[in-house]
């Protein structure tokens, strides 16, 4: 058989209805190319030809060569798969200096190379026309079926087992690229029409490409090939334009404008709490609203973690690792500059730097930099809150129990030049708080509480019913174990397992989140009577704005303040006490006293009391000249100082009495409790230094005299904090006498109002209420209670410092329309910036700091002077002896303080029944 190939021999190509009889489409063309594996296209050709379709291209090629001769598609015939295969096979063999690989293997091999899934084996060759002519490619043919063995179509020889020489990477890519130049295409048009292409077929192959992250990682690459080239500035600025399209049309979209509007008319307290749900990730939630920006920013910012796992070791580092808080700023600035109606950000923002005392020359600055809104878009939505909280609280009043504290609100207008008609001026102001009743929160009003007790429960009124019971005594004597084994705790060296005795509650408030409303400020003298009269009518009338059905049938309404305040409320009562007019003869007002105040002056009391000569060792006057005390006097002291020192005091003589008994024990090992249990004995009660194995001198006395009163005033406070009113009514008889031994006539007849009412007179009902209403929990934790008058004395302090942080631009009339009623929201916001941004509790008030220096410092002084301890010093027996205030106050209250309350508030002087019920409700 000759193996001369002939033309002839071929057989003639039959064109078939499934091809083409022009010349392929260009989507066509980008098919064949995709066959090569360019882009790692997996679809296989599915085009038939001319019946040939079962034939591999291996097959093809062996035919070709057994033949001899050339072989070329006939002249006029149309493009097809076939023919470009055989072309192909045709080109290769005469490329005798092309590598040893095979059709087959170099169409599968190639999509690996790039990185693309590998197509599943066709038994049609895919290839472009003249694919292989140029690439240098040799096409192998097996010599037999049986061998599979494929050598050169030029060398054919025994198969042998000569290892094939590996097609390298470039050399694939080299053949991809002429065949794009075959077409006649260059790289760029390529791959913008192929990725243009609306072609279904062709979208099938680039969908193909994104499912498996090709864009990304193309990117990826192409930015580490063209950094720092020439070609760098073109392939940034277009990355660029695809992330400000993005971004553009993302914070364009109605998701972000509807979640970040705050339109000043609907500025409400409701409103801004909704945007401070969360008021840790306030500005972090507002970052995650564009995403495609906070990507970008995350990357900018160098983010490796969350916030949530940020360390917080110092405020300082704390807040250099908040990026969350500047990607938020920073989206807040650009979704505002892109639409200025999404504002929440900035009309927060200013809001909280108005309140902070920022001038409006500053805040126009930062409104031109997108942080913030104008100053009058501040104004107007200072306005809508007070509006708002305005609604809120008349429709409160109306559904729940509440009470009201209110204070003197003094302020002092300075100017810089002096006129006639322009001096510095001291304005008597009021403001108030209304607080709704933690129990009545979530329900309905129900039937108000009755008052009084039946008459045949209430007993006589007499002097005995004013000391303290037994049980008040043993209540006393427990608390006290507690804080003298806190100062004994609190000396012992670190890492001792010594805990301080608990205190069991007695009738702690439920714990709940004290609804609070803050009123409108008034220029009123409350320290009037015709002013505190005027304050309960702009109240009621023009702030709160109650209905005459509400004082058809009134309530006991607790209206809450100092001794002053009750007292001027209780001479109103009196003076009207004929008045048949439900409003005007105030029989729904219940004057009581408060807490804060009544500590005030409890401390005062025993720093007094205590103060004595700084010429006598153990007073309070030596003391405070020995540790260089400022701001305390006899006459005037600051209610802070003083407190500190009679802390400090109370301390280091209970650790000096425990060391004093560690010398004489025949135990070297400490007992809390024991030790604890003698010292609390040696001062409940009469003062005894024998139980303490100390000498009975002027000075030991008087210490122990001083540790019981002052384990009065900490008790006081720490009951409040506590929230156990049970602990404060066991602890108001001791504090009666107190108030009568020092001298303090005001405020201890009104003791003996409230000890009798809340004893005797009142059900057990409206005892708790007006218990009640001492306390506070705006926190809504445990152990954060408050009273009620030192809530009000906060918000004066606010109020004060916006005051004088505007000048004289501030008037009466601004403060009361868009600052007082906010003064809660203004809270808010301050703490959700701080906490936002890292700024720590140090970072904003005076760290407290430790007494520990103080406490030494006395100890020794004690020690030295012979006090409280068993070497007697000469020293010992000079000193005046300190009055028992107990003792004192039990005798005033006997001789005279009881007998007068009892002829003032004496019911069979009234001038008939009416008169006397009357004014049975107005003393009570």
């Amino acid at each position: 058989m000759s193996n001369k190939r002939q033309l002839s021999d071929i057989p003639p190509y039959k064109e078939t209805p499934a091809t083409p009889s022009k010349r392929a489409s260009r989507a066509s063309r980008l098919q064949g190319i995709s066959g090569l594996g360019v882009l790692g296209f997996n679809k296989p050709d599915t085009q038939s030809s001319g019946g040939a379709n079962q034939d591999t291209p291996e097959k093809a090629a062996e035919a070709l060569l057994s033949l001899g001769g050339t072989h070329s598609p006939l002249e006029g015939s149309t493009f097809s798969w076939d023919s470009m295969a055989f072309n192909a096979a045709e080109d290769a063999v005469r490329t005798p200096t092309g590598p040893n690989i095979p059709i087959r293997e170099f169409v599968y091999t190639l999509p690996e190379a790039m990185g693309s899934p590998t197509p599943k084996r066709s038994s049609r060759a895919v290839l472009g026309q003249s694919t292989l002519s140029k690439s240098a490619s040799a096409v192998e043919v097996p010599d037999s079926p049986s061998t599979g063995r494929y050598t050169s179509g030029l060398n054919r020889q025994t198969p042998t087992s000569t290892r094939k020489r590996p097609v390298t990477i470039p050399q694939k890519l080299l053949r991809v690229l002429h065949c794009i130049k075959d077409e006649n295409m260059t790289l760029p048009t390529f791959l913008e029409e192929l990725f243009k292409s609306d072609d279904p077929d062709v979208a099938q192959w680039t969908g193909i490409f994104h499912e498996n992250k090709g864009a990304g990682r193309v990117l990826k690459i192409w930015d580490g090939k063209l950094q720092g080239g020439k070609w760098e500035e073109d392939f940034v600025n277009s990355a660029v334009d695809v992330i400000v399209s993005r971004t553009l049309k993302h914070l364009e979209s109605n998701e972000i404008r509807k979640d970040w509007r705050l339109p000043y008319k609907k500025v409400t307290g409701q409103k801004v709490t909704e945007f401070l749900i969360d008021d840790f990730h306030f500005l972090h939630r507002y970052a995650e609203g564009a995403k495609y920006l906070i990507r970008f920013l995350k990357g900018v910012l160098k983010e490796d973690v969350s916030d949530r796992e940020l360390p917080s070791k110092s405020p300082k580092s704390h807040r250099s690792q908040k990026p969350s808080s500047v990607r938020g700023c920073i989206a807040a600035v650009l979704i505002f500059m892109s639409s200025q109606k999404v504002n929440a950000f900035q009309t927060i923002m200013g809001i909280f730097l108005h309140c902070t005392g920022c001038p409006k020359r500053v805040l126009e600055v930062l409104s031109g930099l997108g942080l913030s809104v104008s100053y009058s878009q501040v104004q107007k939505g200072l306005r809508s809150l007070t509006k708002d909280s305005q609604e809120e609280v008349k429709e409160a009043v109306l559904k729940h129990d509440w009470c009201v504290v209110y204070d003197n609100l003094n302020i002092t207008n300075k100017h810089h030049h002096q006129r006639a008609d322009k001096r510095d001026t001291f304005d008597n102001g009021t403001a108030a708080t209304l607080i709704l009743f933690p129990s009545d929160k979530d329900q309905s009003l129900a039937a108000p509480p009755a008052l009084f007790r039946p008459e045949d429960e209430r007993p006589e009124p007499i002097a005995e019913l004013f000391f303290p019971k037994d049980d008040d005594l043993e209540v006393f004597h427990q608390v006290s174990l507690s804080h003298v084994s806190a100062a004994i705790v609190q000396s012992l060296p670190k890492g001792s397992t010594a805990i301080v005795i608990p205190i069991l509650p007695i009738k702690k408030l439920d714990v709940n989140k004290t609804a609070l409303f803050p009123l409108q400020t008034m220029r009123l003298d409350e320290s009037t009577i015709a002013g505190n009269l005027a304050v309960l009518e702009r109240i009621t009338q023009v702030g709160l704005q109650l209905p005459k059905k509400w004082f058809a049938n009134p309530k006991n309404t607790i209206f809450a303040g100092d001794q002053m305040t009750v007292s001027r409320l209780l001479t109103l009562k009196i003076h009207r006490i004929v008045d048949t007019d439900p409003y005007h003869s105030l029989a729904w007002v219940h004057p009581t006293l408060q807490l804060f105040h009544l500590t005030m002056n409890l401390c005062g009391t025993i720093f007094r009391t205590h103060y004595g000569s700084p010429e006598f060792p153990g007073t309070l006057a030596s003391i405070s000249i020995f540790l260089g005390c400022k701001r305390l006097s006899k006459e005037k002291q600051e209610f802070k100082a003083a407190d500190e020192l009679l802390r400090i005091v109370f301390d280091a003589m209970v650790q000096l009495l425990c060391e004093s008994l560690r010398q004489g024990g025949t135990s070297d090992e400490l007992d809390i409790s024991k030790f604890t249990e003698t010292i609390t004995n040696s001062f409940c009660g009469l003062p005894s230094p024998s139980l303490l194995g100390l000498p009975c001198t002027t000075v030991n006395i008087n210490a122990l005299l001083f540790l019981r009163d002052v384990a009065v005033h900490i008790e006081l406070t720490e009951a409040i904090k506590a929230g156990d009113i049970g602990r404060i009514s066991h602890l108001l008889p001791i504090i009666t006498l107190m108030m009568h031994g020092g001298g303090n006539t005001n405020y201890a007849l009104e003791m003996l109002r409230l000890l009798y009412g809340i004893r005797h007179l009142w059900t057990d009902e409206w005892a708790t209420r007006v218990l009640s209403s001492m306390l506070v929990n705006p926190k809504g934790i445990d152990g954060e209670w408050m009273a009620t008058d030192m809530l009000q004395e906060n918000h004066n302090y606010l109020l004060k410092s916006i005051f004088s942080s505007k000048g004289s631009n501030m008037t009466w009339e601004y403060l009361r329309d868009a600052i007082s009623t906010n003064i809660r929201t203004f809270q808010a916001i301050s703490r959700m910036f701080e906490r936002e941004v890292g700024v720590g509790s140090s970072s904003t008030k005076h760290q407290k700091p430790s007494m520990a220096s103080d406490i030494s410092k006395i100890h020794g002084y004690l020690r030295s002077s012979g006090i409280l301890w068993k070497e007697k010093s000469s020293k010992c027996d000079q000193g005046i002896p300190v009055v028992d205030l107990q003792c004192l106050g039990g005798g005033k209250m006997v001789g005279g303080s009881i007998a007068r309350f009892l002829d003032r508030h004496r019911l069979e002087d009234a001038v008939d029944l009416e008169e006397t019920e009357a004014l049975e409700n107005v003393i009570y």
